[in-house]
């Protein structure tokens, strides 16, 4: 452990699956749950780092090499950016994030792809989500990928449950691998569980074919192969990453036209200015002319 506290950085020649590092003998309890986890034990949902990795001073998991497919990549740009927003002023939310839930044990440790800590210090300079100094997340999503699905899908609901995560969902693109508690296959896409009294149930579907959050506040559904979270308060979905870009284009097309259209308007509005200058500055000439007239007209009277 000494050795990987110094380096920082595992060398890129290090093998590509790193073993699972030891804690010196430590144990760790998650919030004074008495969840423990001795440091010679491995479970199911232990995480195991890609070289190269990186570590904090105390030695925990930072970020690794653990790559996704693009499609898995492009899911989490589409809805990270929107939660961020939506909960820009209250709480916090992580994506793709490192979450160690052992203190004194780096290798027990979760990575989920989206986590929503409603409690939480919003700090976004956190290069890791610590349990033990943090809040139990309110919402996890787990995206299904190939290569960890079966961890995701079964493993790692037990271990949310028992560090009390309040809602656990999975997204699933294929609609091939989300199982119930027999094993069968849900025959679905997007599986939300809620904790009640210790146990996850899962969340039945409303009358508009959504499922409810309540620690969202917000109503998850698939469409066009995203997940997406639609807000009952307003009637509209939360827009995704692609969306929130072409919205600020759209604003900013809108601005720049309405500023080019103000600069018309006072370029005309000069315009019609000097021409009334103009038309004055005739008109007074004329004035002056006529007047010139009319005095030149009482000098030759005045001599007749």
């Amino acid at each position: 452990m000494a050795k990987q506290r110094q380096a920082r950085i595992a060398p890129a020649s290090a093998p590509a699956r790193v073993p699972f590092y030891q804690s010196d003998g430590m144990e760790g309890a998650v919030n004074g749950a008495g969840l423990h986890f001795g440091s010679e034990v491995r479970e199911p949902w232990d995480y195991e780092p890609r070289s190269p990795f990186a570590l904090d001073d105390d030695g925990y998991l930072t970020s690794d090499s653990m790559g996704q497919n693009n499609r898995h990549a492009g899911r989490m740009l589409a809805y990270g950016p929107a939660m961020k927003a939506r909960y820009c002023d209250r709480g916090f939310v992580g994506v793709d994030l490192f979450m160690p839930y052992v203190k004194g044990s780096p290798g027990k440790v979760l990575a989920p792809d989206l986590l929503v800590a409603l409690d939480a210090e919003r700090n976004e300079d956190r290069n890791s989500y610590k349990l033990w100094e943090e809040p139990a997340p309110e919402f996890v999503l787990e995206d299904l990928s190939p290569g960890n699905w079966r961890k995701d899908a079964v493993d790692k609901r037990v271990l949310y449950r028992r560090l009390g995560v309040p809602e656990y969902w999975m997204f699933d693109e294929t609609g091939r691998r989300l199982r119930d508690d027999s094993g069968a296959r849900l025959g679905v896409t997007l599986v939300g569980y809620r904790l009640c009294k210790g146990e996850y149930e899962r969340i039945g579907a409303n009358d508009s074919n959504r499922l409810p959050s309540e620690a969202l506040k917000l109503e998850l559904c698939v469409r066009d192969g995203l997940v997406r979270f639609y807000d009952p308060a307003t009637a509209e979905y939360l827009p995704t990453f692609d969306e929130s870009q072409a919205q600020a284009k759209a604003q900013a097309q809108r601005a720049l036209a309405a500023e080019q259209r103000a600069e018309a308007e006072a370029l005309r509005a000069e315009s019609e200015a000097e021409r009334a200058r103009a038309e004055r500055a005739k008109a007074a000439a004329a004035m002056a002319r006529v007047a010139a007239l009319e005095a030149e007209l009482r000098a030759k009277r005045g001599l007749d």
